[in-house]
């Protein structure tokens, strides 16, 4: 029982660089679109408005100094770890975040983001309308996908950091709504 929540808890903290990198920019966006506001030959935006520079930019700086914080706070949580868990070589890489690594989930985490937003444009899906599954997994597969070289998971932490991603994906939309920091709970 006690592994099962050590995985659970090891899965959260691998993706938090890679949430907080696609969650600030709701707080902390605005200024001019990446996209420069051009149209494509089809007449649609490529990404949109929502899609800024500064966003970008922050996002990817908090994201990556969440991850210098986890690798500064991981000396200190590892031996509370190992009270209730033989700790594996996988959970002490994971546990221990490298700031490279870090890094690469949150620009992961944003282009996973952008592509999500042209291909929403592309389906004629207005900014901030809804895509399910793609609003909520884009992020979080680009960033695995980018963070790859530096660090990897196996296929179970994987899975329960998808399945976490889409349960706290929800929950900060509706959060983030409820603030009056988003348009809608989506």
């Amino acid at each position: 029982m006690y592994e099962i929540l050590a995985m659970i808890e090891l899965a959260i903290w691998f993706g938090l660089p890679a949430w907080i990198a696609n969650s600030m920019p709701v707080l902390f966006g605005g200024g001019p679109p990446i996209d420069g506001g051009h149209v494509l030959k089809d007449g649609r935006r490529i990404l949109g408005n929502g899609k800024t520079i500064r966003g970008f930019i922050v996002g990817v700086a908090l994201g990556t100094l969440m991850g210098v914080g986890q690798q500064m706070a991981a000396p200190f949580l590892q031996p509370l770890l190992e009270t209730y868990v033989n700790i594996t070589p996988e959970m002490s890489s994971i546990l221990h975040m490298s700031v490279p690594g870090a890094f690469m989930l949150s620009v992961g985490a944003l282009l996973g983001d952008l592509i999500g937003s042209f291909f929403k444009r592309r389906a004629d899906i207005k900014s901030g309308n809804p895509a399910p599954m793609l609003d909520q997994l884009g992020f979080i597969i680009m960033a695995l996908i980018i963070a790859s070289p530096v660090m990897q998971a196996s296929a179970l932490y994987v899975v329960i950091l998808i399945s976490m991603t889409l349960g706290i994906h929800w929950i900060s939309n509706a959060m983030g709504y409820l603030l009056g920091l988003k348009k809608h709970p989506w």
